[in-house]
């Protein structure tokens, strides 16, 4: 448990499979209602379940600290990929504010929802610092692909309180809140991916010349 690579590798393995068990329901959900919505969902969690393939496949095939080389190479592609994260959250965003989608839990379960998106958001930016000190990109991207999905949680969290307690608010203040939330969300996306690459592009090139 003080392995820090190994309990990198282990959470990855766990994060990959709830991210497949998200995108098959999302997928069965769209194909049974029909829903846009659903299958945005579905490609969401199988972008992130794509990059958390490869970080597993790489930590199984080459180790993690092993092959710097490598590991930078590995995670400049994730970096990429994460990219294309932001596509499907603006797709999202767009359903949420033109077509009214989003989620709604009843009772006591938007508090439990509420807790547990707090939860992992805050321990996605601890573990995001916590983390890069280590110097592993491998490590560093994972936390990293992690904050992603808090931050969606969050923009979702957002609409099922909208549901549940924002009677009292006009609908165009929602859609305005959503589209600054979706932004903030956004920018935050494409800020980590794009310093993720160039970063690992740089000492890529440095190895090389050297």
């Amino acid at each position: 448990m003080t392995d820090i690579p190994f309990r990198t590798h282990i959470s990855l393995y766990g994060s990959l499979a709830v991210n497949l068990v998200y995108a098959a329901l999302n997928l069965v959900s769209g194909v049974m209602y029909s829903s846009a919505w659903f299958y945005i969902l579905a490609f969401y969690y199988t972008v992130l379940a794509l990059m958390r393939f490869l970080l597993v496949h790489f930590a199984n095939r080459v180790g993690i600290g092993k092959n710097r080389f490598k590991e930078l190479r590995r995670s400049r592609l994730c970096g990429f990929i994460l990219l294309t994260v932001n596509l499907f959250l603006s797709c999202a965003v767009l359903m949420i504010i033109y077509r009214n989608k989003g989620y709604e839990y009843n009772g006591m379960l938007i508090y439990v929802m509420a807790a547990y998106t707090f939860y992992i958001t805050v321990m996605a930016i601890v573990n995001l610092v916590k983390y890069r000190r280590l110097g592993s990109p491998i490590m560093s991207m994972a936390k990293i692909i992690n904050m992603a999905a808090a931050l969606v949680s969050m923009l979702s969290l957002e609409t099922a309180m909208f549901s549940q307690f924002g009677k009292d608010m006009s609908p165009e203040d929602q859609r305005i809140m959503i589209m600054l939330t979706g932004a903030g969300v956004s920018v935050i996306i494409v800020t980590m991916s794009v310093y993720s690459i160039v970063k690992n592009t740089k000492e890529i090139k440095r190895i090389m010349e050297n």
